[in-house]
Formats: structure tokens, sequence, C-alpha cells
């Protein structure tokens, strides 16, 4: 005798899929993080001189959060973009993402602080360079990643979570108020600007026909 499903268990069934398939994601962005982070590692070991231990300790020693920063509970990714040719010159340094709130003076004043710092190579293929550095606020909860992880005390209070961003966005978006939903995005696209996720949303929205918002 063939048994009907019941509602319970059909949406048993959907919560186990969606949960199978959310630890698949997880897993498959945690290899790319880790595949990602030891390219970096190995580009720095032969570029930089003292490898990588002298790259970080040379970062740690220049860059922390600064008062504002910490205040205002920034939290983010900024993605150091640059190049030092096989003649040690440096070059079309950028930042992806920058923070302000004086970050991105410290980064500025950090990577001009490598001149002189680099060993010499024989192929263009070593010359660029991109590596994600992570702000973050002790005790806040982010999902976001990077090669270097600056992180600083609370600032007496508890700084917003990833989920307190996204379940603004939904209900922002609920209601059509499309331009303060996608604000909510941004915090989160700031803080991890490798979730492709994010990206996918903020055009789903984009596409959307909106009346005026009251602000």
């Amino acid at each position: 005798m063939k048994r009907k499903w019941s509602l319970y268990s059909f949406v048993l069934l959907i919560l186990l899929i969606s949960d199978s398939l959310g630890a698949q994601t997880d897993t498959l962005r945690k290899n790319i993080d880790a595949s990602r982070n030891r390219n970096i590692r190995q580009l720095l070991d032969y570029r930089f001189k003292g490898g990588t231990g002298s790259f970080e300790r040379l970062f740690y020693n220049m860059v922390d959060y600064t008062p504002e920063a910490k205040r205002n509970c920034v939290v983010g990714t900024v993605i150091l973009s640059f190049e030092v040719d096989c003649f040690n010159n440096l070059g079309d340094f950028r930042m992806r993402n920058p923070l302000h709130n004086g970050l991105n003076e410290k980064l500025q004043e950090f990577f001009k602080a490598t001149e002189g710092q680099w060993n010499s190579c024989d192929e263009d293929k070593y010359t660029r360079f991109e590596i994600p550095v992570l702000f973050t606020v002790a005790g806040t909860e982010t999902a976001a990643t990077g090669f270097l992880i600056v992180e600083t005390a609370s600032p007496g209070f508890k700084c917003k979570s990833d989920q307190y961003y996204m379940e603004q966005f939904e209900k922002l978006r609920k209601r059509g108020k499309i331009k303060r939903a996608l604000k909510s995005l941004d915090f989160l696209i700031r803080r991890d600007p490798y979730n492709q996720g994010y990206y996918e949303l903020k055009r789903q929205v984009l596409t959307q026909i909106t009346e005026p918002e009251n602000d």
C-alpha cells in the first residue's frame, strides 16, 4: 500500500535538500579561498624578501584600526591590487572596495614601505598581486575572509552582523523600498566582495520595475 506524503514530510525534504546544497556551497567557497591564499603565499615567498612571514610582519606593524573606523563599526574587505615588475619597481596600486575612515591611507603607506624589499624575477606572470585584507571587529558575525586579517576590540557596543543586513535587505525589498534595500546589500558586498551571490541578488533587484520611494 502506497503512502501519501504529508505536507510535513515534503517540507522536511525541501529543508534537507537546502541544507545539503548550502553545505556544498560553503565547502566550495572554503576551497576557493584556500586556493587563493595558497597562490598568494607562494607568490610572496618567491618575490618578497624573507617571504610571506616578512611581508605579514611589516603589514601588521603598520596597519591597524583607526579610532574612527572602530567607532563606526567599519567591517569589510579591501582588495589590494598592485604590480611589482621583475626589476622591483612598484606600480599600478589600487584598492578595490575601499573602506575610508583612515584605513585607505594606512594601506597606501604600507605599500610604499615595501619598496626595495622585493626579489627580482624572470617572467611577468610573477608581477601581479591581488591580496584581500579583512578588517573586522571582535564579536561581529561575518562570513568574509581575507589573506590578511586586521581585528579590533569591540567599541563597547555590538556591531551589526551579516544576518542583520540580509534581513534588512529582504524586508525592504518586499516592501518595494529598492534603493534602501540595495544599501543593505552594499554593506554585505563591502564585507565580502568575493561573494558572487550578493552580486546576483543585486542584479535581480536592479531588473525590477519600482515605484517612487518615500525615503
